[in-house]
């Protein structure tokens, strides 16, 4: 009973935030999120935020910046409310490093409670852009974000091992013929 409460009364506030969307968000901020590196070939990013003095109808507008690896890459990302029915998301956009120009490159999926989006890209910066409302008093949410990093050596051995497979055989195709 209580979740079906906290759903209609995301959904009240989550219309009347997308009606009043011209309005100035309560809460707003930028932030540069510092990539992690571990043994495999995947990058990663943390990212959130929490807003302990955040009251129930304020809404919200974050933009978070990402720089991706040097060479065209798998991006993906999730974010979520770090309390179930506390937040409810009503914009996500991903745009180019100079915040006003909108990205096609990857799909993006918006529900109340989770945003998240993947596809393939380029080098460069990134922001991701999420706006909402907060649904309960000092609410927050977190998102991971994962991308690929391609690795030159793996890709010229590969080549290397194609190249091999295709002399042997034609090797073989002459002392076939001979």
């Amino acid at each position: 009973m209580k979740s079906i409460k906290h759903m209609l009364f995301g959904l009240v506030l989550a219309t009347c935030a997308a009606f009043n969307a011209s309005a100035t968000p309560t809460y707003s901020d930028m932030f540069f999120v510092v990539p992690e590196f571990g043994p495999t070939t995947t990058q990663t990013w943390d990212f959130g935020i929490s807003a302990p003095g955040a009251l129930a109808g304020e809404t919200f507008e974050f933009d978070f910046l990402f720089n991706t690896p040097p060479e065209p890459a798998w991006f993906s990302f999730v974010v979520f409310p770090d309390l179930a029915g506390s937040i409810a998301f009503t914009d996500l956009g991903i745009f180019a490093g100079d915040l006003f120009t909108p990205i096609d490159a990857l799909s993006l999926n918006l529900a109340s409670e989770l945003a998240k989006g993947a596809g393939w890209i380029t080098s460069g910066t990134y922001d991701l852009r999420l706006a909402g409302t907060f649904l309960v008093d000092g609410a927050g949410f977190t998102g991971r974000a994962e991308s690929d990093i391609p690795e030159p050596v793996s890709l010229a051995l590969l080549g290397l091992g194609l190249a091999g497979m295709a002399g042997v055989r034609r090797r073989k195709a002459v002392k076939e013929a001979a």
